[in-house]
């Protein structure tokens, strides 16, 4: 299933070398957890999420004939928002006030 998955996504971006996909089992649930190029982000999710419901349609079909669960997650590397919100001088103040609310 990961082949077919890596097919679809390489296929798709523009950046194919940068596809990756990892791989979770959980609980009878395989995760794939998609990671492509900043760039390639809105065409895999594309207008109003249509290509990735796609992309999720078919491996459900796949899961379903092999009876099994799957999940497909894209997450995005070296994205602005994500360097923004996840620096130490935005997260530290909110964890003071909140102790001290708490307190």
């Amino acid at each position: 299933m990961q082949d077919i998955l890596e097919y679809i996504l390489k296929n798709i971006t523009t950046v194919p070398d940068d596809v990756k996909i990892a791989v979770e089992d959980l609980e009878g649930t395989t995760n794939y957890i998609v990671t492509v190029n900043p760039t390639d982000v809105g065409r895999i999710i594309g207008k109003e999420g249509k290509v990735i419901k796609a992309i999720r349609t078919i491996m459900r079909v796949i899961a379903i004939q092999r009876g099994v669960h799957v999940r497909v997650s894209i997450v995005s590397e070296n994205t602005p928002l994500a360097t923004e919100t996840t620096t130490e001088e935005t997260v530290t103040p909110v964890k003071e006030e909140s102790l001290t609310v708490e307190v």
